[in-house]
């Protein structure tokens, strides 16, 4: 035990004397938590960080409809999350547009509310900003909606929507007669579709909440999968040093000494392991700092802590067992961890995945790693999280136990 000790400290020391290859592993998912932190303003259940749409309005028709959707920004509700500004030119509103950073240039055309208030068809133009990818598709989406919203409404109004438009401009009003027989038009037309609006499909409950959970929490979701993705790039860097220690002959030499392969091959292991639970500590420090997680009581953390340090150090150990050079491992270790990050839910919910990958990704160590982590920035305690756990330790325990078994015997063949 004490050679194993005595191995473990000086490969630790060489290791954290060129610290460069860690921080650039630690560098992949602190680079993509802050961009998330930047895009979507913080912790996704603060409402008031949340982003607003901003988008630009040519307003070429100057109708009823038209400055009725011009006026929606002036809803104090509505205010708060969107920004809508008017322009006076197409030239105008695409300099803006690049300028700015709006997310879309909406246009009204000429005759826009005449045609729909006299049932014609009609097109709104949206031209959105290439520049910005989320926003955009947001502007879009509101776009359709709304023109759902006006085709409903015009069909509701039917044939009464000429004499609608001319009370808009301002005339017609001392016509009592007209008024009181477009009013009774419009409600006998809302009492044949009684059927169909009463009772409404939608019903809304107002009830208050037990606790407040502050409301989804987009970093907190998507950062545990970040580092989870962090400690297995670092696991494969940093067990590539077995195979580059075998070329150089090192390890051939040390069978010289009056020591076992499973004790060479232990302090190598250990040493990784020791190294990951370095990372994970930093990337847990920061995701706290920076990113304002809260990753619960200290019990649960560093139970998941331990057993996700040795999940990744047992997978890239049995990794390294059978690939003949480090490039190879390099490179086959990049291409498994992106696949188990996809499969693993750790970009997106795992129940976006077709059915038949479900069961694939049961077996992806990234799904119950960044799952436990989930949980605890959640919230969660011992029994929430007590599955994964379970299921972390089987994954840590085989890796591990074959990893080192298949290395110990190359390095007793002399293939290490």
């Amino acid at each position: 035990m004490r050679a194993i000790l005595i191995l473990t400290l000086k490969d630790l020391r060489r290791r954290l004397a060129d610290p460069a290859g860690l921080l650039l592993n630690l560098a992949i998912p602190l680079v993509m938590g802050a961009m998330m932190y930047l895009a979507f303003g913080g912790r996704g259940g603060d409402t008031n960080a949340a982003p607003v749409l901003r988008i630009l309005v040519l307003d070429l028709d100057q109708g009823p409809v038209a400055r009725a959707i011009t006026g929606a920004s002036g809803n104090p509700e509505a205010a708060r999350r969107l920004d809508m500004r008017l322009v006076q030119s197409r030239e105008e509103g695409l300099r803006r547009l690049r300028e700015e950073e709006f997310a879309a240039l909406l246009v009204l055309p000429e005759g826009f509310s005449k045609a729909l208030l006299d049932r014609r068809q009609v097109e709104l133009e949206l031209l959105k900003n290439p520049a910005q990818t989320v926003m955009p598709i947001v502007a879009q989406q509101i776009t359709e909606v709304l023109s759902l919203y006006l085709s409903i409404g015009a069909r509701i109004v039917g044939d009464d929507g000429a004499r609608i438009r001319v009370l808009f401009e301002g005339e017609g009003w001392t016509d009592a007669a007209g008024i009181a027989a477009l009013i009774t038009s419009l409600r006998d037309r809302v009492i044949d579709m009684r059927d169909l609006l009463f009772p409404p499909l939608i019903e809304v409950e107002k009830t208050s909440a037990k606790k407040d959970t502050g409301g989804f929490d987009l970093i907190a979701w998507l950062f545990p999968g970040m580092v989870m993705m962090g400690l297995l790039f670092t696991s494969v860097s940093q067990m590539g040093d077995l195979l580059r220690e075998s070329q150089q002959g090192t390890l051939r030499r040390q069978l010289t000494a009056p020591l076992g392969a499973a004790q060479v091959v232990m302090a190598k292991v250990l040493s990784v392991a020791i190294v990951v639970a370095i990372a994970f500590c930093l990337l847990v420090a920061a995701g706290r700092l920076a990113f304002r997680i809260h990753w619960g009581a200290l019990g649960p953390l560093a139970a998941t802590g331990a057993l996700v340090v040795l999940a990744a150090t047992g997978f890239a150990a049995l990794l390294f067992s059978l690939v003949r050079t480090e490039r190879q491992g390099d490179a086959l270790g990049g291409i498994l961890t992106m696949l188990m990050s996809l499969l693993g839910g750790t970009f997106f919910p795992i129940e976006a995945l077709p059915a038949w990958m479900e069961p694939l990704s049961k077996l992806m160590l990234s799904r119950w790693g960044h799952g436990a982590l989930r949980i605890l920035a959640e919230g969660g305690g011992w029994e929430a999280v007590s599955g994964h756990l379970a299921v972390l330790a089987g994954i840590a325990l085989v890796c591990t136990a074959l990893g080192v078994a298949f290395l110990g015997r190359r390095h007793l063949r002399g293939a290490l």
